[in-house]
């Protein structure tokens, strides 16, 4: 190659990586959070038909909407409530049907803003401050001296989840697929991984997950090309009160939460470990 052609390919691939790191800057919001699509099925538990689920709306700015549901039980329940916060490109409509597994438990869901018919766009700075704005109006709901509620997150929901747990009372924490930050899990994509230094939603995890105090259960899909294993570890290690750390044979990353032994799972550990 001729040295004007080696400064023509020089060039060219400078200005590749300017375009592409331009294009990561302005959207990586939605790369992290994706979009959502059809709202995906869980296969309904032993204890289907014992909850009604009623549609919930929360504003957490001027004009700016969420879209939720609780499932609440029909013959009265025992005061005990979870909260859900989904992963990448997750519509939460499915989760009132974990009520099936868990018992008489009041179960709530909110959509981030942009996904669903929730309003906004989303964004690190905005999911977190409107988790505990949820976390705070489900305790209004529920009334005054209506026990802490658990918290549970799924990939990218984790991060919410960890970041409530971290600043409010809560009863338990359950983590699927946590990881300990974007940033760590940029890095091990190529070519993402050039493009560290962009990152303005970093995710980190870590801090957060030294902060809490809720006895915590995390569970692994057996096989997940997302969020590695040893991301999940790095940021178990962090946690002071973690209980139980297990894989669910059979799963992906997509697959697990919607899984019957991972439910099954989840709602024997939250039955066995609640405060009575």
């Amino acid at each position: 190659m001729t040295p004007l052609a080696l400064g023509a390919f020089a060039l060219t691939a400078v200005s590749s990586y300017a375009a592409l790191s331009s294009l990561f800057w302005a959207n990586q919001k939605r790369l992290i959070f994706g979009r959502t699509s059809n709202i995906r099925v869980l296969k309904a538990g032993p204890l289907a038909g014992q909850h009604a689920v009623t549609p919930l709306w929360l504003t957490v700015a001027p004009g700016v909407q969420l879209e939720g549901w609780v499932a609440r039980p029909q013959h009265g329940g025992a005061g005990k409530t979870l909260l859900y916060f989904g992963g990448r490109n997750e519509h939460v409509g499915w989760a009132a049907g974990m009520s099936s597994y868990i018992g008489p438990w009041s179960v709530y869901a909110f959509n981030y803003r942009g996904f669903g018919a929730s309003g906004g766009k989303p964004s690190e700075l905005h999911a977190k401050a409107d988790a505990l704005k949820i976390l705070d109006e489900i305790r209004r709901l529920e009334g005054e001296g209506a026990r802490a509620p658990a918290v549970m997150g799924r990939s990218l929901g984790t991060a919410m989840a960890i970041s409530v747990a971290s600043q409010r009372d809560i009863s338990q924490l359950v983590l699927l697929s946590p990881f300990d930050s974007v940033r760590s899990l940029v890095r091990q994509r190529i070519p993402l991984n050039s493009m560290c230094w962009l990152l303005h939603q970093n995710f980190d995890c870590t801090g957060d997950a030294r902060q809490v105090k809720a006895e915590t259960l995390i569970l692994l899909a057996s096989k997940d090309q997302r969020v590695p294993h040893k991301n999940s570890f790095l940021l178990a290690s962090s946690l002071r009160n973690l209980q139980h750390l297990g894989t669910v044979a059979g799963t992906n990353h997509k697959s697990l939460p919607r899984l019957a032994q991972t439910q099954a799972r989840i709602a024997a550990w939250l039955n066995e470990t609640a405060p009575h």
